[in-house]
């Protein structure tokens, strides 16, 4: 027993005692491999969650390159994923194929207007003509011929311009038709390469949040696609609340349209809208384009902290009808009232899709001194200058003493020292003079403009460098005005108290005597006021007896009950103790719709007929526009169908959303007049107002409606007819 004992007590001395283990060097010539390249791992720690959504971004592309990033990205291939973390390119398949060539016919955003443009090109010319979506434009490229060379395709697009299909076409490289096998070659930035068999990629960072497509940050992933043609669809792949991050913004800028239930409503329409239409361009890769022809997605750049609060409080809801997702149509601007969306869609009669008023007439008021004559912009001043400085706004007397009793009124109102003397008389030279030396204006003047100036000025004055014109350069220069009236009045004339006391105002109010609030009217109680601008509500309470007035246009009146509607803008001048002295309200021009904050409220386009045949040829290809005449009007006044008289009196129509391209007006809700110009050719006039198409959701009228305290469930149900508004999970798909 004892040598076992003694080989035992060996072992485990030699256990206890052992030496460091000695590395191996690696075999000669064998390079070491570095822990950045491409390599394969059984999972991925991160996932997109469900549901997700695919966007479109870049169609046709022979290669998409990924900057190094830190921490490097995951590679996920149909054999399974990898880590690379090192930059690298992506290459298509026919990258390097043969390259032939076609004529771009036209470029198209509705489906139907494509099919029959085809079919027309290929009767006409029995040339081969393709169709290519873009999503990033939303829109449908017809190409037609196929030629070796871009010269060989110059003939013909002559024989099309001859034809009437336009006149600015290019030649350009068509997709290929050669055979490929589905296969991606990676090659990074050190110069590793790597073949990938199956027809994507997905690509996500290891660590940030964002990963970089065309120059521009999105959410999560991105998807590399190899379409029917051989070429790369770059798309980004993301959870479906994530998207719609940078939907809303794109849609409804919330700097603008800061009203979160305004926002809301329109999160649910997209959200509605992205899951009807997931698949849209499954054929693609992708479910959903980024453009105008799906819904404005601009990613996490255009993200806002108020949309996205907009998608968080209305996260999951959507909006079925018979247990399905609607087509959530929705337009910019629909100038006060939408239409069926038969006007608009000939052939479609979506039951939630019917005419909806975006408009109402509530209004509520402002409680005056009493009712006033007819004002412009200066009488508006002195009348405000009037109120603040206590003194008669009108009156028989005019004298030097009042000349006096202002000018005393507006030092005291400054905090200035009170004037010496008194002025010689009321007339403008001598007023001007006591101004002057009350106030330093000629040393002012002198000083701050040049004898340039005040000749440019005053280019009909005798001496222009004299003291009188060098106080009236200097009260022009900071927007004291009237005084740029001196050049053509006669200055021994007596200066008028309106002229005189709007003066006094512009001096007031350079000098922070007085100030200006304005915002939009939120709310009237009584006589308790509530502005909101840039996202802050700030209130007043106008004290009896305040002078309120209403402007419409260029005109003022004062009114002993002003009337407002809620949205309405107001001005408020307050005195240097913050007391209202005056308030002004701004009558909107565009009337009494949700929908009138829009740029689009009203517009003018005009055109010459010859301009009118190259947006025509888009779609029905003419030589000449002889006349348009409208045949059916719907009951919200847009046109529905339009005759169009073409060279030698042929005629053909016009329906729904064609009438508003192939006039390159923003809506189908128009008049117009056809006059002459000095060469013959005949001009059109459009006088219109909407922006879109007109049917659905109106985005500027929801903001109109939030703003005057409805919901966002108040403001879906207005426009869509008897939808619900449910969790997406309760809801099935189509």
């Amino acid at each position: 027993m004892k040598p076992i004992l003694a080989l035992v007590a060996l072992a485990l001395a030699a256990c206890s005692a052992a030496p460091p283990p000695v590395a191996v060097p690696a075999t000669a010539g064998a390079p070491a491999v570095s822990p950045n390249r491409l390599t394969a791992i059984s999972s991925v720690p991160r996932s997109i969650v469900e549901p997700k959504i695919r966007v479109g971004l870049l169609s046709d592309q022979p290669n998409v390159t990924f900057p190094r990033i830190a921490g490097g990205y995951y590679v996920v291939a149909e054999a399974g994923p990898s880590t690379l973390r090192r930059g690298f390119t992506v290459t298509a398949p026919l990258a390097e194929a043969v390259v032939r060539y076609a004529v771009q016919v036209a470029t198209i955003n509705d489906l139907g207007s494509v099919n029959s443009l085809v079919e027309r090109i290929r009767t006409e010319t029995r040339q081969r003509v393709d169709t290519v979506f873009d999503p990033a434009t939303g829109q449908y490229r017809i190409l037609a011929g196929d030629f070796e060379t871009s010269e060989a395709g110059v003939p013909f697009r002559a024989q099309l311009t001859e034809r009437g299909y336009g006149r600015d076409m290019l030649v350009v490289r068509r997709p290929s038709d050669q055979q490929f096998e589905k296969r991606l070659v990676l090659v990074d930035d050190e110069g590793d390469r790597h073949t990938l068999a199956g027809e994507s990629l997905l690509i996500m960072p290891a660590e940030g949040e964002t990963i970089t497509i065309d120059q521009k940050p999105y959410r999560t992933a991105a998807r590399v696609f190899i379409n029917a043609r051989g070429l790369l669809n770059i798309i980004n792949e993301l959870n479906l609340e994530d998207y719609l991050f940078g939907v809303v913004p794109a849609e409804m800028g919330p700097t603008t349209f800061d009203e979160i239930e305004a926002l809301k409503a329109q999160a649910i329409a997209a959200r509605t809208y992205a899951v009807r239409n997931l698949g849209q361009f499954r054929a693609e890769g992708f479910d959903i384009c980024p453009g105008p022809a799906c819904q404005a997605y601009k990613g996490f750049s255009g993200e806002h902290e108020l949309s996205n609060r907009a998608v968080r409080e209305s996260a999951g809801m959507i909006m079925p009808h018979g247990g399905k997702p609607i087509d959530a149509l929705y337009t910019s601007t629909c100038g006060g009232e939408t239409s069926d969306v038969s006007t608009m869609f000939p052939g479609r009669n979506d039951p939630y899709l019917k005419r909806a008023r975006c408009v109402e007439l509530e209004m509520v008021s402002i409680a005056g001194r009493g009712d006033g004559p007819l004002m412009n912009e200066q009488q508006t001043s002195a009348a405000i200058f009037a109120s603040l400085a206590g003194l008669p706004g009108s009156g028989s007397s005019w004298s030097a003493g009042d000349v006096q009793r202002s000018v005393g009124a507006a030092l005291t109102l400054a905090g200035a020292s009170p004037a010496s003397g008194a002025p010689a008389s009321s007339r403008r030279r001598d007023v001007l003079r006591y101004l002057s030396a009350a106030l330093g204006l000629p040393e002012k003047g002198r000083v701050l403009t040049m004898p340039e100036d005040r000749r440019y000025f005053f280019p009909s004055a005798a001496n222009p460098d004299s003291p009188d014109y060098q106080a009236a350069a200097f009260l022009i220069k900071y927007g004291v005005v009237p005084a740029q009236q001196i050049d053509r009045v006669d200055l021994d004339a007596a200066m008028p108290r309106d002229e005189l006391h709007a003066l006094l105002a512009g001096w007031l109010r350079e000098a922070g005597a007085y100030s200006e609030v304005t915002g939009k009217i939120l709310s009237v109680s009584g006589r308790e006021i509530a502005l909101k601008a840039e996202g802050k509500t700030t209130r007043f309470t106008l004290p009896a007896g305040v002078p309120a007035y209403r402007r419409l246009a260029d005109r003022v009146q004062e009114y002993g009950s002003v009337p407002v509607m809620i949205g309405d803008r107001a001005y408020v001048y307050l005195g240097r103790d913050r007391r209202p002295v005056a308030i002004v309200v701004q009558a909107n021009y565009d009337g009494a719709s949700f929908d009138r904050t829009s740029s689009f409220a009203n517009w003018t386009r005009s055109f010459r007929a010859d301009e009118l045949v190259t947006t025509i040829n888009r779609r029905n290809p003419i030589t000449q526009l002889v006349d348009i005449r409208p045949t059916v009007i719907d009951e919200s006044k847009r046109i529905a169908e339009m005759e169009v008289t073409a060279e030698g009196g042929r005629k053909f129509m016009l329906r729904g959303l064609p009438v508003r391209w192939s006039l390159n007006v923003p809506d189908n809700l128009f008049v117009y007049d056809k006059t002459r110009d000095a060469d013959g050719v005949d001009r059109y006039t459009f006088y219109g107002k909407g922006w879109g198409h007109g049917t659905g959701f109106c985005q500027v009228g929801s903001y109109g409606m939030a703003f005057r305290g409805r919901t966002a469930s108040e403001i879906l149900n207005h426009y869509y007819s008897g939808i619900e508004i449910v969790p997406m999970t309760s809801v099935a798909r189509q």
